[in-house]
């Protein structure tokens, strides 16, 4: 019997399911970086005397190189396979986040911004891969729980850091977690592992309903899938909504103190839209699988749009956290239903690279989520800035109505 044609428990040891987990909770771990940002950051500046300007470059370096380091991973991933990768990822990630506790703005900036931006970035290709390589008759679903956790894992520290975190105490707190994160996603590494080229779960042949069957057995390259014109109409639409969101999450509670809501506020909406966030890509990545990639992406980012619009125009402190929680909800199937309609429209066996590439779009999403917006409300203030961010959303969705008449497969390439 050939390895492709092996169960995951006679390649592995044990079920695809614990390879999984592995990637659920390094995933989980390197989540603090984006979503407890916004929580720790003023503690930090206060405790420095930095700017909230400085620390939105810092935001800045770090999505711009945890979105770059996705591409040369998953190349190497494609290669290698994930163990090692994810090994040094966990190193790099835990070194800054400990960095946070320097009191030099350069070193922040080199050390959790670029290095352990890069490491996150490892972490964060190596695992959301992992459902395309290993369930590829669940591809939605997987690919969800992983995205998921990258906002479900920051939960208990925002309500940590929020609750207990001073410009006293925050060291320790940092160190705490530091440590515990590098060292439960290395050990994670060990147990990440890709299939052999070809292999399927047993008993498993390719689903045939409409939208989520394959046109095409072809298997694409990267320089194939960059010659269609359906991977830059993708790409496009990752920077418009990654954009949005990521301004969300960077701002949500300065905008909440800006309009004099109560602390619980801010801390209810840092917390709430980590959970509604992990929910979303989990819902409708399952969703996907059943009713296509497409027109689950394009339901999902114009109602991003709609509720960050209801964010801009509201008062009412309950209707700001509702709305909030909403829009995260529809926002973070993206990194759910991007690599799925990747492995859909490409194909797997190149699946960790076109995503890698796909994914650097992130970076744009990530420099106008972090500098630009910051300046963008600096001079027009949060209301206007949350209009463009929803207007970017829709645009978003709506534009994956023309791949979703014509994939890739759709004519000869």
């Amino acid at each position: 019997m050939s390895m492709s044609q092996r169960t995951d428990r006679e390649i592995l040891g044990f079920s695809r399911w614990v390879v999984l987990l592995a990637a659920f909770l390094a995933m989980a771990l390197i989540s603090p970086y984006e979503y407890a940002w916004s929580s720790i950051s003023p503690v930090i500046a206060d405790a420095n005397g930095w700017s909230m300007d400085r620390m939105g470059f810092v935001f800045t370096l770090f999505i711009l190189f945890q979105s770059g380091a996705s591409f040369p991973t998953g190349l190497l991933r494609d290669r290698y396979g994930p163990r090692l990768l994810t090994l040094i990822g966990g190193l790099l990630a835990g070194l800054g986040v400990y960095s946070l506790t320097v009191d030099s703005l350069p070193f922040l900036a080199l050390m959790y911004g670029v290095i352990g931006g890069f490491g996150a970035g490892i972490i964060y290709s190596n695992t959301v891969n992992t459902g395309n390589k290993w369930f590829p008759d669940k591809r939605g679903l997987s690919t969800g729980l992983i995205a998921g956790a990258f906002s479900w894992g920051s939960i208990p520290f925002i309500i940590w850091i929020r609750g207990a975190a001073t410009v006293e105490n925050y060291h320790t707190i940092l160190s705490i977690i530091a440590v515990t994160a590098g060292s439960v996603i290395m050990v994670c590494g060990w147990l990440m592992r890709d299939p052999p080229a070809g292999w399927k779960p047993e008993g498993w042949s390719p689903d045939k309903t409409k939208g989520v069957t394959r046109l095409t057995q072809r298997q694409y390259h990267l320089k194939e899938a960059i010659r269609t014109w359906q991977f830059w109409v993708l790409y496009g639409s990752f920077f418009l909504i990654s954009g949005a969101g990521l301004m969300t999450i960077a701002k949500i509670v300065q905008y909440s103190e800006h309009m004099g809501f109560l602390t619980i506020v801010g801390t209810a909406a840092a917390s709430g839209l980590a959970l509604t966030n992990g929910a979303g890509r989990i819902v409708m990545g399952r969703v996907s699988d059943f009713f296509g990639r497409e027109k689950t992406m394009v339901l999902s980012f114009v109602l991003t749009g709609i509720f960050l619009l209801l964010i801009s125009q509201t008062n009412s402190p309950v209707i700001f956290l509702l709305g909030v929680m909403t829009a995260l909800f529809f926002w973070g199937p993206l990194f759910a239903l991007f690599p799925s309609i990747t492995g859909h429209y490409y194909g797997d066996k190149y699946g960790a690279g076109n995503y890698g590439l796909l994914y650097s779009a992130k970076m744009a999403g990530g420099f106008y989520g972090g500098y630009v917006a910051a300046v963008l409300m600096g001079s027009y203030g949060f209301r206007l800035s949350f209009v463009v961010g929803g207007i970017m959303a829709i645009v978003a969705g709506l534009m994956i109505l023309l791949p979703m008449y014509r994939p890739p497969g759709f004519h000869k390439v």
